[in-house]
């Protein structure tokens, strides 16, 4: 009796565990992009992390049991000598950390800028710095180090309410660099706008237990959608001479894994980098007619309507692509006619902008350096400012191949001050859909400039 009872304490115990554990995971949807990523720079100095994230004490020589470093150096006590996780960095830097003798907290930060009642996706990279071939510990100096053991937790912002949290186990030594990523998803609360994520050392200092950090990542996850034409094909189809011009209509299919209702936002590419919304295309299906060139589609969705264009809440399917083939565009292909000219226009009598006389064709692009022009000189656009936010970013317009006007595109002024957007030219006979505006906003984060692409819409009234 009392074995089985024994058996039975064991059993709860690694039942426990495993829950615990089994927390730890991956959006298994679409996700959105990310709308917080903390890589913690470049340079070759060390730098220290913002007063009250961590209990820790910096150090710039060698960190010993407790204290930790944002470097790009982890060549210290026979360490990995390895590179941070950031692809493409040089001198990228990450959180070093030689973990305490004690368990405990030794990481927080804060999060904001999130959409209530929506599930978001935590992820972080993590390495073991101690090769698993240095064995050199314990009383004999020829054993294994101590392993790594992180517990991630969500937060509410009063710290009151845990909304997640899951467990690493225990990860020992390897004979190569081995950089792991680990993840939780969570939901926010009616009017939560904000967490905080902490990070809790669960194993034994001394020997071993040295750890860095890098890629904090947060962003949506929502159902799994798949993007599917009328013969049921998914991802692409390839337009045969016969049925071109191509015709079809693309539907989205959500899992219904994650949202209890689904708002739609169709966008198009012709590269699949450069997306635009599609002016009225807020259904779940969109009908395709009379296509002429390889065109790429994907949808925004957002289980509130009012969240379908916000980045923070919205998440964004897999491309579909509708491929052209060259013959066939060889076939069928139109001389390129000039639609117009644009020759230097002035008003007051500074120009708003000026362009060399020249015949322009279709996909022809000029640059243009905007001058400063006072509000009240500019001409009417047509624009609806009344929903857009305060602060701004001013770009040139072309309508109709010679009317230029220079307006201002609304950015969210809370990201920062370092904006690049382009510029979008309507040209005669162009469709007069909505003005779309991509953006890179460069801000400074704590540890040196990191960038978020954003999408903006500007409704142009039918005349």
């Amino acid at each position: 009796m009392i074995k089985s009872f024994i058996h039975y304490i064991i059993l709860l115990g690694f039942m426990g565990v495993s829950q615990l554990q089994a927390q730890l995971g991956f959006c298994k949807g679409n996700s959105g992009s990310p709308i917080f990523k903390e890589d913690f720079g470049t340079g070759k100095g060390d730098s220290s992390l913002n007063k009250g994230s961590t209990t820790y004490r910096f150090t710039q020589g060698s960190p010993i049991d407790g204290s930790y470093k944002v470097s790009s150096n982890t060549n210290w006590y026979g360490w990995f000598i390895t590179k941070d996780h950031t692809p493409n960095d040089n001198n990228g830097r990450c959180l070093i950390v030689n973990a305490s003798y004690n368990s405990g907290e030794f990481f927080t930060i804060p999060i904001s800028g999130l959409c209530e009642n929506t599930t978001y996706e935590f992820s972080s990279w993590l390495i073991n710095l101690f090769p698993a071939q240095n064995r050199v510990c314990g009383p004999s100096g020829n054993e294994s180090a101590n392993p790594i053991n992180i517990t991630f937790e969500i937060w509410d912002s009063t710290e009151t309410l845990l909304l997640k949290k899951g467990n690493t186990g225990d990860i020992h030594g390897s004979y190569d660099p081995n950089w792991q990523q680990y993840g939780l998803v969570f939901k926010t609360n009616p009017g939560q706008e904000s967490v905080i994520l902490k990070m809790r050392n669960n194993g034994v200092g001394g020997c071993g237990n040295d750890l860095a950090i890098d890629d904090i990542v947060f962003k949506t996850c929502g159902d799994s959608i798949v993007i599917e034409d009328e013969l049921k094909n998914r991802q692409q189809t390839t337009v045969s001479e016969n049925n071109y011009p191509y015709s079809t209509t693309l539907t989205a299919l959500p899992d219904f894994t994650v949202f209890s209702s689904h708002h739609y936002q169709w966008q198009k590419s012709l590269n699949g980098k450069d997306w635009y919304n599609i002016e009225g295309k807020d259904r779940n299906n969109i009908s395709i007619k009379n296509l002429k060139k390889t065109t790429y589609y994907r949808v925004l969705v957002a289980e509130d309507a009012i969240n379908v264009l916000n980045t923070s809440c919205h998440l964004i399917t897999d491309y579909f692509k509708i491929s052209v083939g060259d013959i066939i565009k060889a076939q069928k292909k139109e001389p390129k006619k000039p639609i117009t000219k644009i020759t230097k226009i002035t008003t007051n009598p500074k120009p708003y902008a000026v362009v060399e006389e020249k015949e322009i064709v279709e996909s022809t692009k000029f640059d243009r350096q905007p001058q400063i022009i006072e509000k009240d000189s500019l001409p009417n656009s047509d624009i609806d400012t009344n929903l857009l936010p305060k602060t701004y970013k001013e770009i040139i317009i072309v309508l109709d191949g010679n009317k230029v006007i220079k307006h201002k595109v609304w950015i969210d002024g809370a990201i920062g001050q370092y904006v690049q957007t382009n510029e979008k030219i309507i040209k005669k006979g162009d469709d007069r859909g909505d003005i779309v505006i991509n953006e890179t906003v460069y801000y400074r984060a704590v540890y040196g400039f990191n960038s978020v692409k954003r999408t903006y819409v500007i409704k142009l009234k039918s005349k």
